[in-house]
């Protein structure tokens, strides 16, 4: 079978050749072999590569299972790394981690694997079976690992992009939650005062016949009001929710959300600097596991729902098709700040793409949690100071006619 191989020596010269091989991986191996960086490797049209047919007709008999859990994911490309690097075969590191307690569904993904490497499938063909469990990204890693011969090394590249992940979503989550249990609380206050504390003082100041300061006949209004449309308000909000959620899910939703979100200030430089991390992590891990770089920014289309990135990945990607450098289109991005282009420049200059994204990467979660940190510390005391407004404004309502009441009693 022929392929058409474009790849780039150490001197950054590139070059476009027609090799024959016995299949894909084949032909990566031996540009591999040569001392040459993959850019794109595509078979030549009028061939069938068996490798890939065998690939297709796994995915068309894939099955339907749970996807796996992220930790699921991490704890096995942890676990298949450590025991590869001692020694262990596939088949054997599958068995033994599949006899670990977890999911009757993982189990029986587990198993599927190792009965579908037993009859002569590639791992990574056999995790084409099941997709669902295991993203093309996931795939791609293995793939390559499989074809340089460096599988434990390739997992264990997974293992820290899975687990950098894994620790984004917990800081993120953990830092909604304060703020989350802060709004509940804020809301329970401003219920509980509306429907049974200002109805009893309404009944008191209507028996004590007192003139109302304005503060508190507003207070006293509004509280009324919300009791008796309280039950329309409510199915008035949740077909709202509703709708809006219908909205979001749609294609024009999820455009108008992506593009909102990055406008609003910090919070679309904390989400762009989350996704951009992501992104550069993965394009490191299957640069570095000697995947060629179409393949590799193809690949990154996975990383997020926001259409604002993913017209982004999208210039990249013909940016090094039509042979220009990664940096130029990052540099006009306002999504990518200028240090991330400078390393960026620096390593394709240098030949180690791969690392400086690795780099810029790792720097730019560090500079994430900063963000995420300060964000959090920031909305904590706004929210218990719109509480202690509010429910200050209506203790100063309620109060003020009992102290005029009190004077003129005296």
């Amino acid at each position: 079978m022929m392929f058409v191989c474009t790849a780039m020596k150490d001197t950054g010269e590139r070059l476009t050749e027609t090799i024959e091989a016995a299949s894909l991986p084949e032909a990566q191996r031996e540009m591999l072999r040569r001392g040459l960086t993959v850019l794109n490797i595509e078979q030549r049209p009028g061939a069938v590569a068996g490798g890939q047919g065998r690939i297709e007709n796994a995915v068309s008999s894939r099955r339907t299972l749970p996807g796996a859990r992220g930790r699921e994911l991490a704890l096995f490309a942890r676990q298949m790394g450590m025991m590869l690097r001692a020694g262990t075969s596939v088949v054997p590191a599958i068995r033994a981690i599949g006899e670990q307690p977890g999911r009757p569904a993982w189990h029986a993904t587990l198993a599927g694997l190792v009965e579908q490497v037993e009859g002569g499938a590639a791992l990574h063909e056999a995790m084409a079976r099941y997709a669902g469990q295991f993203s093309g990204t996931v795939r791609t890693i293995v793939g390559a690992g499989e074809a340089t011969g460096k599988l434990a090394e390739s997992f264990e590249r997974l293992a820290l992009l899975l687990e950098s992940r894994q620790r984004v979503r917990k800081r993120v989550t953990a830092a909604m939650i304060y703020p989350c249990i802060l709004l509940v609380m804020a809301g329970s206050v401003v219920t509980t005062m509306t429907l049974f504390v200002l109805p009893r003082f309404a009944d008191l100041f209507a028996m004590l016949d007192a003139p109302l300061p304005w503060i508190t006949r507003v207070t006293l209004d509004t509280a009324s009001w919300l009791k008796a449309s309280g039950w329309y308000w409510m199915v008035g909000l949740a077909l709202a929710l509703a709708g809006l959620a219908v909205w979001l899910f749609s294609t024009a939703g999820r455009k108008a959300l992506g593009r909102w979100v990055l406008g609003v200030p910090i919070l679309g430089r904390a989400v762009s600097g989350v996704i951009l991390a992501h992104l550069l992590q993965i394009w490191a891990v299957l640069l570095c596991s000697r995947v060629s770089v179409l393949d590799a920014i193809r690949q990154a289309r996975q990383v997020t729902g926001n259409v604002v990135f993913h017209k982004l990945i999208a210039d990249v990607e013909q940016a090094v098709t039509e042979g220009r450098s990664i940096s130029s289109v990052l540099k006009r991005s306002r999504l990518v700040p200028p240090p991330v282009v400078s390393a960026i420049a620096t390593g394709e200059d240098s030949g180690r793409l791969g690392e400086s994204m690795q780099f810029v990467g790792n720097w730019l979660e560090e500079e994430n949690d900063a963000l995420i940190g300060m964000i959090t510390s920031a909305l904590e005391p706004l929210i218990l100071i719109a509480m202690g407004v509010v429910v200050g404004l209506v203790a100063i309502s309620l109060f003020l006619p009992l102290f005029d009441i009190a004077t003129a009693a005296g």
